[in-house]
């Protein structure tokens, strides 16, 4: 642990992370290290940040960043997946309270950010939707989960009472 100016000793475990080592002992294809490709989590340059030149990237850090040049994306037309699904105000630039960070983050150590065909598995955890709406006013999230009792709704599953026919989005 350190200051975020100090986290490019840290770099190593950017290139070299271990999730995909896990990930790839389950026979799920990972691009090999180092894995340069995770760098746009952790500076700021694309695709996280479309039109930054390299002058722009910033440091290597682990810090939330948010790139107001960046136009909000109508709540309507938010994607869950961020920008791995098109949407580039989403996580990591920036964290909306719709943004599946876990499903993101795990298939970019997977390589979707290398190539999506190959390493391109819809891996996630299955909690595609919150079980809640959020509110209208500050902090416009409900009451924590009972994580005992809650039936999590995951993709191709009904209900998701917003969508067509009740069902969950896969993407």
């Amino acid at each position: 642990m350190d200051n975020p100016i100090n986290d490019v000793q840290f770099a190593n475990f950017v290139l070299n992370p271990l999730i995909p080592q896990i990930l790839s002992t389950l026979g799920v294809p990972v691009p090999p290290a180092p894995r340069t490709d995770l760098l746009p989590l952790v500076q700021y340059m694309a695709p996280i940040c479309p039109g930054c030149t390299a002058a722009q990237a910033g440091p290597v850090a682990d810090l939330l960043r948010l790139n107001t040049g960046i136009a909000p994306t109508p709540i309507g037309s938010a994607k869950r997946l961020g920008f791995i699904a098109g949407d580039s105000a989403g996580w990591p630039n920036g964290r909306r309270l719709t943004d599946d960070v876990f499903d993101i983050a795990l298939r970019a150590l997977e390589g979707i950010l290398v190539n999506a065909k190959t390493y391109g598995l819809p891996l996630g955890d299955g909690v595609n939707v919150t079980s809640s709406s959020l509110g209208n006013v500050f902090p416009f999230v409900g009451l924590a989960y009972n994580g005992r009792n809650s039936v999590h709704q995951g993709p191709g599953q009904a209900g998701c009472v917003n969508n067509v026919n009740g069902i969950c989005p896969i993407n």
